[in-house]
């Protein structure tokens, strides 16, 4: 987190560049003061020689004569150009002095200015004068004195306060000029600083939205007021940006789509890492293994799901990293599930093994229906080869002489009759299984709106005489007002293979209830229950789930010696699934039954 320390651009550039104006501008004060001194001093000493020219000739006319007009003369003229006028021989020996006595004053000879006079030129010196307690400004040039071997000095001076102070006032004007030119120039440094870090601070945040994976829309940075070079950074940012929000919005499409498949698909998947920790399931793979989504994710395989074989076939594909395809069994309580497994080693994009994902096709029902049809085929075959073998055998019977005793013949030719009529009963519900799946196909059954009562009084008038002979009472409870959507003939059909079946269980004497009633389901949804509720010798638990399908018998010689064909029920089935509803039984042995036939209303 190095970067939150780092000072922004904005302060790397005006702090520097304010500094470069604040040196720039006390160097060109420092510069223009110290020109401006030269300047006044090269005018003062200018106009100090100027003013020793002027009294040059009086000077040297009147040092030539009497001293004490010299000395008037100096201190007249002194006082009214208020300037210090000293006249010095050339052994530096004071003369003439204007603001005091000469004979007091001592030898000048070590005066730098006076030395340079005396030596023939113009002399000047700023110093400060014991005399005036002050810094004075000296100006001395040579003077030819007739009669005098050696050059004399004419010097002039004036106090350099008043220099001082012009130069204070005109220094201080620069500063004051100078603090405002540094306060406009800090405002315009810190203005074109943030032109240049603005841009930059915008690409800045783009640049860590892109980090943050802040994708819902393209950068758009504007780059009108930027330079060239920050404009083109900027663009090259905003086609990055283009292009990594469309290679997303395309990754993201992409595994929604993955997700969608994975999600819908029918078959569990599960995904394990090479630590066999669960990587993903989808939802039919959480209901196979009875799982909650949140308590999986990343933990051990073996903790949650025990099954060696699955697990052994995973650990061979991270050994091998082969696919491998085996049908394993998944017990789970009473009831085994048939499974399909093909496993495949999952990769990155280095191809580097990074775990294993496994397809798992639930073969129950299609492990049924194979038993179902290996049952069916075996019971048909035997339902049919039972008639004809007792058709045949006292055909033969017949045949090997029977027919020369005439009791033996009634008795075996009726026993034929009852076996060809069952093996016809036999042929018929098979004949009529076919009609009803082909209409079915073919959407050749019609709906129609009809009263439930009338098709339930029909059938208990088809199955009265066989009530009858059984000494069974048949009772109706239905409501007058029931209809529903259904093909009379077919529904009449099915409540009468359920009525003789329930005859056929039931004691001698005893009760059928037939019912049918308005009911709502679990989603609140209405339905029509039809129901056949007997009182006989029941069913047991574990003949339940098969009872409907074709040739099944809870007990094969007693339901054959009943004359039963082993298909009214399976007629039942389809007859239920033609009006869109289904079948359900409820039985206790020793208790009785109840079949029921559920509608949509």
């Amino acid at each position: 987190m190095d970067f939150l320390h780092k000072r922004r651009l904005l302060w790397h550039l005006f702090p520097p560049n304010l500094l470069i104006i604040l040196g720039a501008i006390f160097v060109v004060t420092w510069y223009g003061s110290t020109v401006i001194r030269a300047f006044y001093f090269e005018q003062m000493e200018s106009g100090l020689e100027t003013r020793a020219r002027l009294i040059e000739p009086e000077i040297t006319r009147l040092a030539a004569g009497s001293k004490v007009k010299l000395q008037d003369f100096c201190r007249q003229v002194g006082k009214r150009a208020k300037t210090r006028i000293t006249v010095v021989r050339g052994d530096g020996t004071v003369v003439a002095e204007s603001d005091g006595d000469p004979a007091r004053m001592g030898n000048h000879a070590d005066r730098p200015e006076l030395i340079t006079a005396l030596g023939g030129q113009t002399g000047s010196a700023l110093r400060f004068s014991k005399t005036l307690a002050e810094n004075m400004l000296y100006v001395a040039i040579p003077l030819k004195i007739p009669g005098e071997s050696r050059a004399w000095g004419l010097r002039l001076s004036v106090p350099a306060t008043s220099l001082d102070r012009i130069l204070d006032t005109i220094r201080n004007k620069i500063i004051l000029a100078s603090l405002v030119v540094v306060f406009f120039a800090a405002l315009i440094t810190l203005f074109v600083s943030r032109q240049i870090s603005r841009p930059l601070e915008e690409i800045r945040q783009g640049a860590e939205k892109l980090a943050r994976g802040e994708l819902d829309h393209p950068l758009q940075i504007n780059t009108t007021a930027m330079s060239t070079e920050v404009a083109g950074l900027a663009g090259s940012l905003n086609k990055m940006s283009e292009l990594v929000h469309d290679r997303v919005q395309a990754m993201t499409r992409h595994r929604n789509e993955l997700e969608a498949v994975f999600t819908g698909m029918t078959e569990p998947i599960l995904a394990v890492d090479t630590e066999m920790h669960i990587i993903r399931l989808n939802r039919a793979a959480m209901r196979l293994f009875r799982l909650q989504l949140l308590t999986v994710k990343g933990k051990p395989m073996q903790d949650l799901i025990h099954h060696d074989d699955l697990q052994q076939i995973i650990r061979e594909v991270l050994a091998n990293e082969s696919h491998i395809e085996k049908n394993i069994i998944l017990s789970e309580q009473a009831s085994k599930i048939y499974l399909q497994t093909r496993a495949v080693p999952l990769r990155d994009g280095a191809n580097r093994l990074i775990g294993v994902l496994v397809v798992m096709n639930d073969m129950t029902r299609l492990y049924r229906l194979e038993t179902m049809r290996r049952d069916f085929v075996a019971n048909v075959s035997h339902e049919l080869k039972t008639p004809i073998t007792a058709i045949k055998g006292y055909v033969e019977t017949l045949l090997d002489g029977a027919l020369e005793q005439p009791e033996d013949a009634c008795r075996f030719l009726g026993i034929i009759d009852r076996q060809a009529s069952h093996l016809n009963a036999i042929i018929d519900d098979l004949l009529t299984l076919s009609r009803i799946e082909q209409k079915t196909e073919h959407n050749e059954i019609a709906l129609t709106l009809n009263n439930i009562r009338e098709i339930l009084e029909s059938a208990l008038q088809t199955c009265s005489r066989t009530a009858a002979d059984k000494q069974v009472t048949i009772k109706i409870d239905c409501s007058n007002d029931l209809v529903g959507r259904v093909t009379p003939t077919l529904l009449e059909q099915a409540v009468i293979n359920l009525l003789n079946n329930a005859i056929t269980h039931s004691h001698e004497g005893g009760t059928v209830t037939l019912r049918a009633q308005r009911e709502s389901d679990e989603s609140g949804k209405s339905r029509i229950v039809l129901s056949v509720e007997d009182h006989g010798i029941g069913i047991a638990a574990e003949h339940l789930d098969r009872l409907f399908e074709r040739f099944y018998r809870c007990d094969r010689a007693r339901g054959r010696k009943q004359g039963g064909t082993g298909l009214g029920l399976a007629i039942v089935t389809h007859i239920a699934q033609v009006h869109g509803g289904s079948v359900a039984v409820t039985s206790e042995p020793g208790k009785g039954s109840v079949f029921s036939i559920i509608l949509p209303r």
